[in-house]
C-alpha cells in the first residue's frame, strides 16, 4: 500500500493534466492534488510522513494496512469491481474530482472524476478493461457509450438509466456521470473546447494567489450558490426578523470562494485556509475578520511550558456597537428586546447600576487564552490542562463586577449563584460556583467554579486556583515568547504584529497522546469492538487498530515541535494560516 494513506483512501483528491484548462468554468467544488506523485513524495519526506514509514511504526502500520486493504478497499473491490490501488498506482500527474453546477433547475450537480496516467497508457486501459469484466462477473449492467469518438462503459443503475461514464483519452482516465461535460473535457483535452475552469475568474484570481504550489487543495465557488440560498430563505417576518437582510447585512451574499490548501516543504509543513470574502464585504459581525495590526506576541506572562496559546486583537466594545447596529437595522423588535434585557442586568441589587457601561464599554481590544499541561498523564486527560482567559479591560473590578450581575436574569437556580470574594495567596479573587462535575481522573464529583482576578490592566478568568495565583503572582520563570524558532515561524503566518496569533506544542500533546493510546490499548479495543462495520467486512476495527503496537510517545514526540497559526487580511479575502516547522533533528 502507498506511503501516502490520506490520500489513498480518497479517490476524491484528484486532479487533471493542466487541471483549469480541462475542468468546466461551471465547476462548483474541486479536490485535488495538482501533481500526485510529488505530493506523495513530499509527504514521505515530511515528519508526519517520516514518522509513518518508521521502523518504530512498522507494526502498526502493517496492521492498520493490511486491515485496510483487506476490509475497505478489498469491500470496495467486491462490492463495486473497482481495485483502488491498482488506479492509484498509476497516477502520474495530476488527479482531482469536481463537482459542477446543474445546467437547469431541478437537477443533481455533475460529476467528473480525472486522473493522469502519463505514459502508462498500456497500464491504464488493461485496468479499465479489468474492471468492466468485475462489473459483468458481479451482475453490474453496463452498456458501451461513444463520447466524443472515444468508446466508454457505461454503468447503468437499478432505475435502468446511466449512473456512470468511464474511459480514456490517451492517458487520460476520466469518470462522470453526465455525457455533456466529458464531452467538454475530452473536447479541451485535444485543443477544441472553451469554457474551462481557467475562464472562471473567481478561480483563476484564486487559482493565481492560492492554489498554485500546492501539493493538495479543496476549492469551492460560493459566488453564485450563497446569494441563491440568501434569496430562498425563510423571511422570518413572523418573529420580526428579516432573515434575508440579516445575512446580506452580515455580508455573506460577498462570500465568493473557499480554498484549503497543504504543502509540505524542506522547512516544514504548510496548511492554509482561505476565506474568499472582499474587503468591502466585511462589515457587521463578520468584521471581526477584518484584524487590526497590533502587538499579538506571546506576552511575558505566559509561561513556556504552555501547550496553546491564542491572541485576538479585538475590539470588543465595538463589537457590540456593531452587533446593536445590526439588530436596530435589521430587527429593531429583537434589538428593542436585548436592549431591555441587558438593562435589567444588575438592577435587583442595585438600581443606578449600569451593566452596559461596566461590561461592555469596559472591554479593550485584547484576548489572551493560553492552556498548560494537564498534571495527570492518562488518556481522559488529553486536552484538559487548565486554561488561563485575560481580557483587556479599562477596570477590572468593574468588569468583575458586571459578570456578578449575570446571574440576575437566569431562572432559578441559576440566579442565585453568588460572585463571591476569597483569598489566593496575597490575592483577593471571586468566584463565581457553576455545577459539579466528575474530576477526569478520580471520578468523584467537584464542585466547579470559575475564579476571577486583575492584573495589569487585565480581567484574568479560570478554574485552576493554582494556575490563576501563579499568574497573579507574577512567577514566570521562562516565557513562551524567548522559545527558539519562534518569531522564524511566526513569520511564515503573518507575523507577530498581524493581531491574531496562535501557538501548539505538538511534542508535548503527541506524547501525551501516544502514550495514553499505547496504555489504553485494551481499554480502546474494547470501544472498537462494538463500532458497526457492516461497511467494511465482518471485521472489528480493533483487529487492524491495535494501539499497543505504537512507539512510546517519546518516540513518536521527535517527530513533531510546535505549530503556529496567523490571519493575513488582503483585498480579496483573508487567509488561515498554519505552520508546522520541521524538528531540527529530522533530516529531510
Amino acid at each position: 500500500m502507498s506511503g501516502w494513506p490520506t490520500l489513498a483512501l480518497l479517490p476524491s483528491l484528484a486532479a487533471a493534466p493542466t487541471l483549469e484548462n480541462l475542468l468546466p468554468a461551471e465547476t462548483i467544488a474541486v479536490v485535488a492534488a495538482p501533481d500526485y506523485p510529488a505530493a506523495e513524495k513530499n509527504f514521505d519526506a515530511g515528519a508526519v510522513g517520516q514518522l509513518w514509514n518508521s521502523r518504530e511504526m512498522k507494526a502498526f502500520r502493517e496492521k492498520f494496512e493490511d486491515g485496510f486493504t483487506e476490509n475497505v478497499l478489498g469491500s470496495i473491490e467486491k462490492r463495486y469491481g473497482i481495485d483502488v490501488e491498482a488506479f492509484e498506482e498509476l497516477a502520474a500527474g495530476p488527479v482531482a474530482l469536481g463537482i459542477v453546477a446543474p445546467s437547469a433547475a431541478g437537477q443533481d450537480p455533475g460529476m467528473l472524476f480525472l486522473m493522469d496516467a502519463g505514459k502508462k497508457t498500456f497500464t491504464l486501459g488493461r485496468v479499465i478493461s479489468r474492471l468492466e469484466r468485475d462489473w459483468k462477473k458481479t451482475g453490474r449492467q453496463s452498456s458501451r457509450t461513444t463520447i466524443g469518438k472515444i468508446k466508454f462503459t457505461t454503468l447503468i443503475g437499478a432505475s435502468e438509466q446511466p449512473v456512470l461514464h468511464i474511459g480514456r483519452d490517451k492517458g487520460l482516465f476520466l469518470a462522470g456521470s453526465d455525457v455533456g461535460l466529458l464531452e467538454g473535457v475530452l473536447a479541451r483535452n485535444n485543443g477544441k473546447g472553451d469554457g474551462a475552469l481557467a475562464t472562471n475568474p473567481v478561480f483563476a484570481a484564486d487559482n493565481t494567489a492560492v492554489l498554485t504550489g500546492t501539493d493538495a487543495y479543496v476549492w469551492a465557488n460560493f459566488s453564485e450558490v450563497l446569494p441563491q440560498l440568501i434569496n430562498n430563505a425563510p423571511s422570518g417576518a413572523e418573529v420580526g426578523i428579516d432573515v434575508r437582510e440579516i445575512l446580506s447585512s452580515l455580508g455573506l451574499d460577498g462570500f465568493q470562494s473557499l480554498a484549503m490548501t497543504i504543502r509540505e516543504q524542506n522547512d516544514g509543513a504548510y496548511f492554509d485556509v482561505f476565506l474568499g470574502l472582499p474587503e468591502a464585504k466585511r462589515t457587521g459581525l463578520l468584521g471581526l475578520l477584518e484584524l487590526k495590526k497590533n502587538d499579538s506576541a506571546p506576552p511575558a506572562f505566559v509561561p513556556a511550558g504552555a501547550e496553546l496559546f491564542q491572541r485576538w486583537r479585538l475590539d470588543m466594545a465595538a463589537t457590540w456597537g456593531n452587533l446593536e447596529k445590526l439588530l436596530i437595522d435589521t430587527a429593531p423588535d429583537v434589538a428593542n428586546m436585548v436592549e431591555f434585557t441587558v438593562g435589567l442586568l444588575g438592577k435587583d441589587k442595585d438600581q443606578n447600576f449600569d451593566f452596559k457601561k461596566s461590561f461592555f464599554n469596559n472591554l479593550g481590544d485584547d484576548v489572551i487564552v493560553y492552556q498548560m499541561p494537564p498534571e495527570a498523564k492518562a488518556l481522559e486527560t488529553v486536552g484538559t490542562g487548565p486554561v488561563l482567559v485575560l481580557v483587556r479591560t479599562l477596570d477590572p473590578d468593574e468588569l468583575i463586577k458586571a459578570i456578578g450581575a449575570i446571574p440576575g436574569i437566569l431562572p432559578p437556580p441559576l440566579n442565585e449563584a453568588p460572585m463571591l470574594p476569597r483569598r489566593l495567596g496575597d490575592h483577593t479573587v471571586y468566584s463565581f460556583g457553576l455545577m459539579e462535575i466528575p474530576d477526569p481522573t478520580t471520578g468523584e464529583m467537584v464542585k466547579m467554579e470559575i475564579l476571577f482576578g486583575g492584573k495589569d490592566g487585565y480581567l484574568v478568568a479560570g478554574t485552576d486556583a493554582k494556575l490563576l495565583q501563579a499568574h497573579l503572582d507574577g512567577t514566570t520563570a521562562e516565557s513562551l515568547n524567548g522559545r527558539a524558532g519562534l518569531a522564524a515561524a511566526a513569520a511564515k503566518v503573518g507575523g507577530l504584529q498581524s493581531g491574531f496569533f496562535g501557538y501548539q506544542n505538538d511534542r508535548s500533546i503527541i506524547q501525551h497522546a501516544a502514550g495514553s493510546l499505547k496504555d489504553n490499548a485494551e481499554m480502546l479495543e474494547a470501544a472498537l469492538s462494538v463500532i458497526p462495520t457492516d461497511d467494511v467486512g465482518e471485521v472489528s476495527l480493533s483487529d487492524w487498530l491495535d494501539f499497543s503496537l505504537l512507539p512510546t510517545g517519546e518516540v513518536m514526540g521527535k517527530y513533531f515541535d510546535f505549530t503556529v497559526n496567523g490571519a493575513v487580511n488582503g483585498a480579496r479575502g483573508i487567509t488561515l494560516k498554519y505552520y508546522s516547522p520541521r524538528p531540527a533533528a529530522l533530516k529531510r
